[in-house]
């Protein structure tokens, strides 16, 4: 039986510094070193025989971690390209579709990542595409989160609906499967956005449900060397998909009526053709992808394995950042329990009355907000390296913590530590600040 914890991080994560307390996963990925040496061998075999690499073998060896890919989700692989991250994929969906920038409208929720939503706001700012936006203050049950969509999605007012499987911050999971169903209901393309789903969550509705896109990094929670990403695309669309950035499978399109074997092949093969090359890159992490899902399977004893030891884990790991935060902190959940994927939790960090100038001038102010951040951030990485990632969500300060196979109980006594520690004294800094400016 695989023993997880700080002996688990010795053996498989030894490139992560001793006096680091790895609590983020969840931004970046950190990945085995078993993974990261198979990865090495397969840029030296790039540089062997470059013009051979990259003009004989790339593809077949592409197409052969897209099947793997494929097993291990239970979905089709031929639905697959395989992208540097899921920003790069959104960006591709957006700026493929035909829009018709008098009238189509985009739906995404306040809760939406920052990058993504900024793509809305560049083909707004640039072509005029209009949008609308899905307010969702948290905790909320999921039937609300559902009501809050239908009632926009129910005007027929939208082309697209761009929605998180599992929102960047604060990191809670969203209905995504009654999602789907809700724009098929009204007619509405999905673009859904699992940044965080490869690894903690099971992709084998896609094939079932068929939304028209899909996008996940396999980098973050699936051991996959960065960078790397998928992109699902509902087979009515392959025709009119294109790479980002546009490049040269431009102009290849599906044959109608295909009447020999070829034809149909060409057909069926669509999309990884269009995506296979963009340009030169290197293919080291995508060819690692294999070797990560064995890294899964042989060393970690499989999914079910991996998610018992997180969900356990974090279920600790809340009280435990609870009880360093103080009286008054709370975890983010609803009444079903449905918002906690494994790998991710958010506490609320309480703070005095006094304060609260400060705080509003954080939600109110994205500036002032990035100052306060970049000031905290620098004092829990350089200084305490002990770093998790807040946001200013629904009147209060969320934590959001990240649990993986190297973690165990302390790690989050520290981390806890570090993140209240260093807030206060920015908090009170920020608040003396404000005084004298009064």
């Amino acid at each position: 039986m695989v023993e997880f914890g700080h002996e688990f991080r010795r053996k498989h994560f030894p490139l992560i510094e001793k006096d680091v307390v790895p609590i983020n996963h969840g931004s970046f990925g950190v990945t085995p070193s078993s993974v990261i040496e198979y990865q090495k061998q397969r840029m030296e075999e790039e540089e062997k025989y470059t013009d051979a690499f990259f003009s004989l073998n790339s593809t077949e060896k592409y197409v052969e971690q897209l099947k793997q890919l494929g097993s291990y989700m239970g979905v089709d692989y031929r639905n697959f390209a395989l992208v540097t991250n899921a920003t790069t994929a959104v960006n591709a969906v957006l700026r493929s579709l035909p829009w018709d920038f008098s009238k189509d409208k985009i739906l995404f929720h306040s809760t939406t990542y920052q990058a993504c939503a900024n793509t809305v706001r560049f083909l707004k700012d640039y072509f005029k595409l209009q949008y609308d936006v899905v307010e969702l203050q948290y905790p909320l049950e999921d039937d609300e989160v559902l009501e809050l969509f239908e009632k926009k999605l129910s005007t027929g007012e939208y082309k697209m609906c761009l929605f998180d499987m599992i929102t960047s911050m604060p990191g809670v999971k969203l209905p995504y499967q009654q999602l789907i169903s809700l724009c098929q209901k009204y007619n509405v393309w999905s673009l859904i956005d699992g940044a965080h789903a490869a690894g903690q969550v099971d992709l084998s509705f896609l094939d079932r449900l068929k939304p028209d896109f899909m996008t996940t990094n396999l980098h973050k929670w699936l051991f996959v060397p960065k960078t790397c990403a998928m992109l699902y695309v509902n087979p009515k669309h392959h025709d009119l998909i294109q790479t980002f950035p546009v490049s040269w499978s431009y102009g290849m399109k599906l044959i109608e009526s295909p009447s020999t074997s070829q034809e149909v092949q060409h057909n069926e093969n669509l999309l990884i053709n269009k995506f296979m090359f963009v340009g030169t890159a290197t293919y080291a992490q995508v060819l690692s992808v294999s070797e990560a899902l064995k890294f899964r399977s042989d060393v970690c004893g499989g999914e079910d394995n991996i998610r018992k030891y997180q969900y356990d884990l974090q279920k600790r790991a809340i009280e435990q950042v609870k009880k360093v935060f103080g009286p008054g902190s709370e975890s983010l959940q609803n009444s079903t329990g449905s918002l906690n994927p494994p790998g991710l939790f958010n506490v609320s960090l309480p703070f005095a009355e006094e304060y609260m100038p400060v705080l509003r001038n954080l939600q109110d102010d994205f500036g002032y907000f990035r100052v306060f951040k970049y000031k905290c951030d620098r004092k829990m990485l350089a200084e305490n390296k002990a770093y998790a990632p807040f946001v200013i969500h629904n009147g209060k300060i969320w934590v959001r913590f990240s649990v993986n196979l190297y973690n165990e109980l302390d790690d989050y006594s520290a981390g806890a530590a570090s993140v209240k520690s260093v807030m206060e004294q920015v908090l009170h800094t920020e608040l003396e600040n404000l005084k004298l400016k009064a």
